[in-house]
């Protein structure tokens, strides 16, 4: 079986999306029109930006609702790399978005109005991009170039949290999430079927062993090169994907797990799951998971 190419790092696959999400831009630019409003005739009073959009026809108001949804579903994964943004970076962030998301709107009062032409829209666009584009620059690298989640069939399957040497190679950090032990707890207390209480205990057992070999909340060795943290911070931000809902388990973790990517963008951070319904949410957005049936 040949192997299977690594996916891009989550940072890499944002920027691709934005090079995507430009020249998508740049084909609905060039089929739109700008008109001054200054040379309507005499007796007319401008009040306001002197430059207005040309009414779109259906064709481009479906690609605009089209780019529209693209822009939005990857400006809050863009923003959660930056959690806790300088005002100069968050202006950056907002200019930038918000132009692209403006000139799709079209409404008179936005805050970026009509450009004077479409060759000053394409060019003032590329400035844009490039500056949010800037802005990957910013971001730390990462001591562990590779991080993983496992969730909690996986963990009930297999306690052994270096069993994915395999797959990631030799040096990994995991990471064991909220969610995740809690699910644990809950099925060895009051699970309904006895072999998955008795592998919940089990999988407990293993993770408790952990607190002997170090400081669980910095990175225990487990063995080898093969480092485990217990996470104790809830997933909660504004910028996450408004589609998640944290009273759902699956939407908890997947929540968790981007918060965890946007924290280590210099890692590539992946999921040990067999879960089908969450290896799609996982890559609704972009983030990738090993495969456990």
């Amino acid at each position: 079986m040949p192997k299977r190419t690594p996916p891009p790092a989550y940072v890499e696959r944002l920027l691709s999306e934005l090079t995507d999400i430009e020249q998508s831009y740049r084909a609905i630019l060039e089929s739109s029109q700008v008109r001054n409003r200054e040379m309507q005739g005499p007796g007319y009073t401008i009040i306001g930006h002197p430059f207005a959009w040309v009414s779109s026809g259906p064709e481009l108001e479906t690609h605009r609702m089209e780019l529209l949804r693209s822009v939005r579903d990857w400006e809050p994964r863009f923003r959660l790399l930056f959690p806790h943004s300088t005002p100069e970076v968050k202006r950056r962030l907002d200019d930038g978005i918000g132009l692209m998301e403006d000139w799709l709107l079209r409404h008179r009062k936005s805050n970026h109005g009509a450009p004077p032409s479409i060759p000053v829209a394409l060019t003032r666009l590329s400035k844009a991009i490039e500056e949010l584009r800037g802005l990957a620059d910013l971001l730390p690298g990462d001591e562990w170039r590779v991080r993983v989640v496992v969730d909690t069939n996986v963990l009930m399957e297999d306690p052994d949290v270096t069993a994915y040497q395999n797959e990631l190679g030799p040096r990994y950090m995991v990471h064991l999430l909220p969610v995740v032990l809690r699910e644990l707890d809950d099925h060895k207390r009051v699970g309904n079927r006895l072999e998955r209480r008795e592998a919940a205990k089990k999988a407990e057992r293993r993770l408790k062993a952990m607190r002997d070999n170090g400081d669980v909340l910095q990175g225990a060795r487990v063995a080898g090169d093969v480092y485990a943290v217990f996470e104790h911070i809830e997933p909660r931000s504004d910028e996450l994907p408004n589609w998640l809902n944290l009273e759902v388990p699956d939407d908890r973790f997947v929540a968790s797990v981007l918060l965890l990517q946007s924290r280590h963008p210099g890692a590539k951070v992946y999921t040990a799951t067999g879960d089908i319904n969450l290896q799609t949410k996982l890559a609704a957005v972009g983030l990738p998971y090993i495969d456990r049936m």
